[in-house]
């Protein structure tokens, strides 16, 4: 699906498809290396204020990933009538880099650092995109570092490989040997010209090397057949465990990955993989479940200590927290304080817990709806019937579709407020895999139905949706009121379905 153009920016952001830079390993301790980060559990202010007397979009929006618990960070805030604006947020690293985003004038990053208040000060540049005019309080990148982001990530992004279609005849090990290869030639064109401090460059390498990681190299089998789909003789296998060998390359000791956006995303790539095998960590006592994945993985990363294993036990549990809504057992509270004791790793995660049991009360709010059996043309209109004299707000989303989810973290609150005046149907079809999903929607109360192909495609076209996220909201009568594609701000979005409320 095609998302719109003034989305590009903040959806790669979004992604993690990260900064930019040339390849961190050993042999280039030349450049200035920050501190390695501390794992801890804070909170970050931010004052500012947006200069821009010509917009008609009154929200920001905050961004980052966290790294024990995995979970998105996405904040959106009102901006007010003189430009200022809030965020408030907890954090679980000594320092977070994270993006400001201000819908159609792209993104900035900015670093948050363990219980600061920081002040940013915002406006638009001559070809209209979001920029920091002054912003006070800790920093570690330069003010070129910043300005030069979104080039670099573009640049590499965009960087276009000669005859793909020869991945299709690859060997699995074929192809890691081919993507290793490419990866410094696609960090050098993304680099090149680009004004960075040494230290930068060393965050920029490393942030690349991990996308690069978790994007092309790790689930290899998806990947070919994304970009093979129309070739019919296509018969790439799933790798075996000796494909993973170019993992020791990446020096994942390093603590200075901690620093980056894509450093959390690798770990649950790794924790997924097939070939791994890797167990949920369930009531296994932490050492013992240790120990099994250091048999499977410390030959291939090169080394079996460290806070990479304490990190990819506390992502284990982070994994039941997302992707079950499960909270933890009193057997796993007692591992994590054996384990961990009271450092901050076990904080974090007793706290995510809190929120967890939440969610988990919420979770009969969930619905998996068997699709009427009707034609495609009266399809929406027998949905729509069984929840006569509601309003109702239909979401068109898929579980790759990153401003998808995106937009159901935000319009999570308005849920809140409305509770059971508004009934909130989620639409999907089988370009979400099966089982993605069944965990997916735990966590997204309300109905949910799973289209074939041609259903989703007549009601798309029906609508005249060309992407996603897109939206369909309906009176207690049953009429159409509002069709939009993109998601246009939580304030708007509880001004057009309060206006329908009797």
């Amino acid at each position: 699906m095609k998302i719109k153009h003034h989305f590009f920016i903040a959806f790669i952001f979004f992604m993690g498809i990260g900064i930019s830079s040339v390849s961190c390993n050993k042999s280039q301790a030349m450049h200035e290396q920050w501190s390695d980060p501390q794992i801890k559990a804070g909170v970050v202010k931010i004052h500012g204020k947006l200069n821009d007397p010509r917009s008609q979009i009154p929200f920001l929006i905050l961004r980052f990933r966290n790294l024990v618990t995995l979970s998105e960070n996405i904040i959106e805030t009102q901006i007010e009538e003189d430009g200022s604006f809030y965020f408030e947020t907890p954090i679980e690293c000594s320092v977070v880099f994270s993006s400001i985003y201000y819908p159609g004038r792209g993104s900035v990053m900015i670093e948050l650092f363990f219980n600061e208040d920081k002040k940013v000060d915002l406006s638009l540049d001559t070809s209209g995109k979001l920029k920091i005019d002054n912003i006070t309080g800790s920093s570690l990148l330069t003010n070129s570092d910043k300005d030069n982001y979104n080039s670099v990530m573009e640049r590499y992004i965009t960087f276009r490989v000669n005859n793909p279609e020869l991945l299709c005849e690859m060997t699995p090990e074929e192809y890691a040997n081919n993507e290793m290869n490419m990866m410094q030639v696609r960090i050098d064109y993304a680099m090149k010209d680009a004004k960075l401090s040494d230290a930068g460059k060393n965050f920029f390498s490393n942030e690349l090397k991990l996308f690069h990681l978790r994007g092309t190299l790790l689930q290899p089998k998806e990947r070919i057949e994304l970009i093979c789909r129309n070739n019919e003789n296509l018969h790439f296998q799933e790798p075996d465990i000796l494909y993973y060998t170019f993992l020791k390359s990446f020096y994942l000791s390093n603590l200075q990955y901690i620093y980056c956006l894509n450093y959390s995303i690798m770990t649950e790539r790794l924790l997924s993989e097939k070939a791994f095998n890797i167990p949920p960590i369930a009531n296994t006592p932490v050492e013992e479940w240790l120990g099994r994945v250091k048999a499977t993985l410390s030959d291939l990363v090169g080394f079996d200590t460290g806070q990479f294993y304490d990190l990819l036990a506390a992502n284990s549990y982070a994994k039941q927290f997302n992707d079950e809504v499960v909270p933890l057992t009193e057997i796993q509270k007692s591992n994590i304080k054996n384990y961990f004791g009271d450092s901050e790793i076990s904080k974090i995660l007793l706290r995510k817990n809190e929120e967890v049991i939440d969610l988990a009360e919420k979770k009969h709010a969930v619905f998996v709806n068997k699709t009427p059996e009707v034609s495609k043309e009266q399809l929406m209109d027998a949905i729509i019937f069984k929840y006569k004299n509601k309003v109702v707000l239909v979401d068109f989303w898929a579980t790759w579709c990153s401003p998808c989810l995106d937009a159901m973290v935000r319009i999570d609150a308005i849920k809140n407020q409305l509770n059971d005046r508004v009934i909130f149907v989620y639409i999907t079809n089988g370009s979400s895999p099966r089982d993605i999903w069944d965990k997916k929607i735990n966590s997204i109360r309300g109905e949910h139905y799973y289209l074939k192909g041609d259903e989703w495609t007549y009601l798309m076209e029906s609508f005249g949706f060309n992407g996603i996220p897109s939206y369909v909201i309906f009176d207690t009568k049953g009429v159409k009121r509002d069709v939009l594609t993109g998601f246009p701000g939580k304030e708007e979005m509880q001004a057009m379905i309060e206006k329908l409320l009797p």
